[in-house]
């Protein structure tokens, strides 16, 4: 069979295609897709615990800030990061929505906090005393330029946001944040290029009013904590200094149970019945005898009883060689 058509073939098979009776054949895509490798586009996969962790310590110091210092009932939630271009994230830069740009810090950049319409007002009136603040009615179409009284009061109130940023990323990045500037134009709040990646975190307010910020943090800046972010968190290392300082000072003002034991003794139903006032009930203890102290119910202590202002007293001597229960009195049934 010759490898090639004649001509009669030739013009059968082109009558057919134009026909549709034979179906031309498809490009086949090629094989090796080109790659930018100047392109700052990444790729992450799975969470990032220790991330989610580290903004509701951040959220938790902010609402307890905020409760203080407004003295309203307040209370700030945190939301799991999502990553996305800052294409993406320039969107929610539009008026009214108010900018702060913010400084992590020598070496680590910029980052954004963008707080929804309706919530600067509102912030601006529980710190100047306003104990009727509502967020209800509808946000201006435009944002009105702060006065610098009013920036220097909202950089006061942010300063809770960025020192417990501060605190709750110490074991992660030594981050120093502070707020450096508010922008309302979109166009001047770029810290990073368009197609940078950004993890966005969100932080619910709610309680004597509510409203929303959302904080951007370019992706550049927490990449070299990678390894520790997507980790498991280790409470101990999480952990709230301020809510360790308050547990502890709490717990020192918590009532406990202390008791000495003077001595034991075993005595029939029958006696008991038979007792008057002036009857004496000898106990297994002398006058030298050490006593023991219970605290709720456990041994801790010994002491020995003595007179202090004209009160009968306790001086403790030693610890209790060993955590028992207290016994309890035995009675003997006739």
């Amino acid at each position: 069979m010759p490898e090639t058509l004649n001509s009669e073939e030739v013009n059968a098979l082109m009558s057919a295609i134009e026909d549709g009776r034979v179906e031309q054949a498809k490009e086949k895509s090629p094989a090796i897709v080109p790659y930018d490798l100047t392109s700052q586009d990444r790729v992450i996969r799975g969470q990032m615990p220790t991330l989610d962790a580290i903004h509701e310590t951040v959220a938790s110091a902010f609402g307890m800030g905020l409760a203080g210092r407004t003295r309203l009932q307040i209370e700030v939630a945190s939301s799991p990061a999502a990553l996305l271009k800052f294409a993406d994230v320039h969107a929610l830069l539009a008026p009214p929505a108010l900018v702060a740009i913010l400084a992590l810090g020598p070496g680590h950049g910029q980052a954004i906090l963008i707080l929804e319409p309706g919530l600067v007002d509102a912030l601006l009136a529980a710190a100047l005393g306003d104990r009727k603040v509502n967020v209800d009615d509808a946000p201006p179409a435009d944002r009105r330029e702060l006065t610098t009284v009013e920036r220097a009061v909202l950089k006061r109130l942010l300063t809770l946001f960025t020192d417990g940023m501060e605190k709750a990323w110490s074991q992660v990045l030594p981050f120093k944040p502070e707020v450096v500037r508010f922008e309302s134009d979109p166009r001047l709040a770029h810290v990073a290029p368009a197609n940078e990646a950004a993890i966005l975190s969100g932080f619910e307010i709610s309680g004597s009013f509510s409203g929303r910020l959302q904080l951007a943090l370019p992706y550049s800046v927490v990449e070299p904590a990678r390894k520790l972010l997507v980790a498991t968190p280790r409470m101990g290392a999480m952990a709230d200094a301020r809510f360790a300082a308050n547990f502890a000072r709490e717990l020192e003002h918590v009532t406990v149970n202390v008791r000495a034991v003077l001595g034991k003794t075993e005595v029939p139903v029958s006696r008991i019945l038979e007792l008057e006032t002036g009857d004496v009930l000898t106990l297994d203890t002398s006058e030298t005898s050490a006593l023991g102290v219970y605290v709720e119910g456990r041994l801790k202590l010994t002491g020995r009883p003595t007179v202090s202002s004209g009160a009968l007293a306790l001086v403790i001597e030693h610890e209790a060689a060993q955590d028992v229960a207290a016994p309890a009195p035995r009675k003997k049934a006739s």
